[in-house]
């Protein structure tokens, strides 16, 4: 209840705040819930800390259910009651924490008029020969920082937002109508990732022989009231990805195109996990088991670049499996993928060109920014004249080199491991390497965890709790909280607000934020007992 009532507050108090920058508007109210007009500094201020506390309360929330099941005293059938009703207010509110949702409808309304997004901006909506005064709403939802740029999302990305743009124009709705149709395609991906997810419980290597059956040791029939083996698998997964504040506020609140992406390309890992790989020679069926999980992971691909990280572990893991049949196979396979993806969208490749386009701008929490800043300040300090520009640019250079750096390490390192040794290689490239790229990007959003965190989460829900384990714990619970409370509304009305009320009104605030935090606790911790 206490994270249910924390995801209301805090979707209807970012919601009611309106656009962040005051270009942007609004398509429609959203039944109600945007404002008509901006609010007033008082009530920003208000509804500003609101939105803050209330999102850090659903994270304290979260953490304190993934206690719960990480000492397999949760269901799963709790764990998934709660995900669901943490969801369920970011599913049905309006987009928030970013309007990437709406250049994702006027990008499908620019390949609708037969402009490629990737070679167009935004604003050409407003020319004669597309969209004219009827694109104008299209481009005001938008917002300015991304109006003139070209976007760097592959084929099947472009396809599925035409797709949405044709739906919202058979309707005759306009922007809100594509936007409607763009959160549906991310909560249904969404749904996916977390069952395909569910589905690694059906491990690789000589566990399963390629058949997916449990074995004795691991069968999933508990007794008594403790969860079996499959049910705490099941319960961590949930809590640590379905539960996740950024798979709710960001994938499915703010309708990524990402989670379409992880979604393709955890089905590539399921996909490939049917392979046998004790097999010295694969046979019909495993090449075309292989060859189907690559094009999968180029679909992935050809919704979000980053995502071909799948189709290189895919295709070190055939090769390492001694499978030289089927290199053939998996280039023919990836090749009609990316070419569909492309027929999807209507364009060739030039979004690769314009994959630098998130680049143009910066954001503080990359960590390239944060070297950036740190050198910047130590520089100052010994008296030498460096320009910010070349140290950020110096910065992002060395942290696109760790990342790929790291993204080798692991490929070499599950190349030396033998097929049949059971290791969980294709979770640890995809998740660690994953995360490492959105680490190593010159940008840092939230949804960027998308590739990484579902990965990470299963490798979690698998393993025991040693110290691996609580090393990869702690990196999806430190990043998801991090970059979800680097999403937060500004709180300069509130400090104003605060400063208005003098001592009294800073000591009720923070009076009103402890009472909070120790109403939620208590509640959540008795919940989770009454449910072993």
């Amino acid at each position: 209840m206490a994270g249910t009532i924390a995801a209301i507050i805090a979707m209807v108090g970012e919601a009611r705040l309106g656009p962040r920058d005051p270009q942007a508007s609004d398509p429609s109210s959203w039944w109600g819930i945007l404002p008509s007009a901006p609010p007033s500094d008082t009530v920003r201020g208000v509804l500003a800390a609101t939105a803050v506390l209330a999102v850090i309360a659903l994270c304290l929330t979260w953490v304190i259910l993934l206690r719960h099941a990480l000492r397999h005293a949760l269901p799963a059938r709790t764990a998934a009651v709660a995900a669901l009703a943490w969801a369920t207010p970011f599913a049905v509110g309006p987009p928030l924490f970013s309007r990437d949702v709406y250049a994702y409808a006027a990008q499908g309304e620019l390949a609708r008029y037969g402009l490629d997004p990737a070679t167009h901006g935004i604003g050409d909506l407003l020319s004669p020969d597309a969209a004219g005064t009827a694109g104008a709403a299209f481009v005001a939802a938008v917002d300015p920082r991304w109006r003139e740029t070209h976007a760097p999302y592959g084929g099947l990305a472009v396809g599925v937002e035409r797709f949405a743009a044709a739906v919202g124009n058979a309707l005759g709705s306009g922007p809100a109508t594509v936007t409607v149709v763009l959160r549906i395609i991310a909560v249904v991906s969404t749904v996916a990732l977390v069952l395909l997810m569910l589905r690694l419980w059906r491990r690789p290597g000589p566990l399963t022989a390629g058949t997916g059956s449990l074995t004795a040791a691991s069968s999933p029939a508990g007794t008594g009231t403790e969860p079996g083996p499959a049910d705490s698998y099941a319960s961590i997964v949930l809590v640590l990805l379905a539960a996740n504040p950024f798979v709710i506020i960001h994938l499915i609140g703010g309708a990524h195109l990402d989670a379409l992406a992880a979604a393709l390309l955890a089905a590539a890992l399921v996909v490939d996990r049917m392979r046998v790989r004790e097999r010295p020679s694969p046979g019909h069926h495993d090449l075309l088991l292989g060859a189907a999980a690559v094009a999968l992971a180029c679909l992935a691909g050809s919704v979000k670049a980053t995502a071909f990280l799948g189709v290189a572990w895919l295709v070190v893991a055939h090769a390492r499996d001694g499978w030289r049949r089927s290199l053939g196979a998996d280039v023919a396979a990836g090749t009609i993928a990316v070419v569909a993806a492309s027929a999807a969208g209507g364009f060739g490749p030039t979004w690769l060109g314009a994959l630098a386009t998130s680049g143009k701008l910066e954001t503080g929490v990359a960590p390239a920014s944060i070297l950036a800043t740190a050198a910047g300040a130590l520089a100052h300090l010994v008296g030498l004249d460096v320009t910010d520009d070349s140290l950020l640019r110096a910065t992002r250079a060395l942290t696109l080199l760790t990342a790929g750096l790291i993204v080798g390490w692991l490929l070499l390192r599950a190349w030396s491991r033998p097929p049949t040794s059971g290791h969980r290689d294709d979770l640890a490239v995809v998740g660690y390497g994953g995360m490492a790229v959105a680490l190593g990007s010159p940008v840092l959003y939230p949804w960027y965890l998308a590739l990484s965190v579902p990965f990470l989460a299963a490798l979690v829900a698998l393993a025991a709790l040693d110290r691996r384990t609580k090393a990869v714990l702690a990196l999806v619970v430190v990043t998801s909280v991090w970059l979800c409370a680097a999403t937060l509304s500004p709180l300069a009305a509130t400090w104003r607000l605060l400063g208005r009320a003098g001592v009294p009104g800073a000591v009720a605030a923070a009076a009103l934020v402890l009472l909070a935090l120790a109403a939620a606790a208590p509640q959540v911790q008795r919940r989770a007992a009454r449910s072993r």
